[in-house]
């Protein structure tokens, strides 16, 4: 079985290695993601995250960032160059990145997904409370002391209430009534999104919890 390890990549380093990509797909969204780290954060506090085989070879790539508190990892953006796509390499950067955030005793997982992004993170067990202002389905979940691999259990096992802790307040203001903003073309594929997720859409949940607190 082949082994994964992870590097920190600066501004330059990360430049450097997505100066390989080919494909414009691929160029497009690494440059999208240098674009957006410059704006909202420092590269001299956190970078970009590379996955690497034995022969170091760059594989796949992920933004995110443990707040000052150590309470929340926040994932921001996650791709792999087209070239390596269906390998399983956003799982395995995904898996690497959480044991390291346990290993920090972060207590809880959030990020925000696009509609194409969803059957990934679906098949992983993670679950919504909403879309956020721009529209993409937001995640707020404790971090299990397993990882991505104790998340699916996570669900299944815990009700609302404790999936949702002690952050009521922030959830529900991210999410609240974001979907009434959409236009027709908006709604309809949302709509479509939401009959996809099923019971990993918890939208009413989190609303039913809310009016009963």
């Amino acid at each position: 079985m082949p082994l994964y390890h992870l590097e920190s990549l600066g501004r330059d380093a990360y430049i450097t290695s997505i100066s390989t990509l080919t494909d414009h797909e691929s160029i497009r969204f690494a440059d999208q993601s240098l674009a957006w780290w410059d704006r909202h954060f420092s590269w001299n506090a956190q970078g970009c995250a590379v996955l690497c085989n034995e022969k170091n070879e760059h594989l796949c790539y992920l933004f995110s960032k443990i707040d000052r508190y150590g309470e929340y990892i926040t994932l921001y953006n996650l791709f792999t160059p087209l070239i390596e796509q269906r390998k399983g390499y956003a799982t395995q950067i995904l898996r690497l990145i959480l044991a390291q955030a346990v290993e920090k005793h972060v207590r809880r997982i959030t990020f925000s997904s696009v509609s194409a992004s969803l059957d990934f993170y679906q098949l992983l067990g993670f679950i919504y409370w909403g879309v956020n202002d721009i529209g993409d389905f937001y995640c707020n979940l404790p971090l299990p002391k397993e990882g991505l691999d104790g998340i699916i259990a996570m669900i299944q096992d815990s009700d609302i209430q404790t999936l949702i802790g002690q952050n009521m307040d922030k959830i529900h203001t991210k999410v609240n009534a974001n979907e009434l903003k959409f236009t027709p073309a908006q709604t309809k594929v949302f709509e479509k999104d939401i009959l996809k997720l099923g019971k990993s859409y918890a939208r009413k949940e989190l609303k039913i919890l809310k009016e009963s607190s």
